[in-house]
């Protein structure tokens, strides 16, 4: 298995880190590509719902709570910046 990258869109600072991390821990990079692979898919396996998740949590409307903590921000933020512009 090659150590660089070829024909793969990967951002070229994300190779490079990769890289130093790979030569760190004395593995070849294909060798941590292979096991950073297979532990995101592990992961995703795992939690296949945790996407739909994240979006049903941010889906609901604001509670009363909230949305006098986001009236309190903008009043605030309004405050701060008056004048500014």
């Amino acid at each position: 298995m090659a150590d660089q990258p070829t024909g793969l869109p990967i951002q070229e600072s994300l190779v490079s880190k990769s890289q130093t991390l790979a030569r760190e821990l004395q593995i070849s990079w294909g060798r941590l590509v292979t096991l950073a692979l297979q532990d995101f898919i592990r992961r995703y396996r795992k939690r296949p719902d945790l996407v739909a998740e994240i979006n049903a949590a941010y889906a609901d409307d604001l509670d009363e709570d909230e949305t006098r903590l986001l009236q309190t921000m903008r009043t605030s933020h309004r405050n701060l910046v008056d004048g500014e512009w």
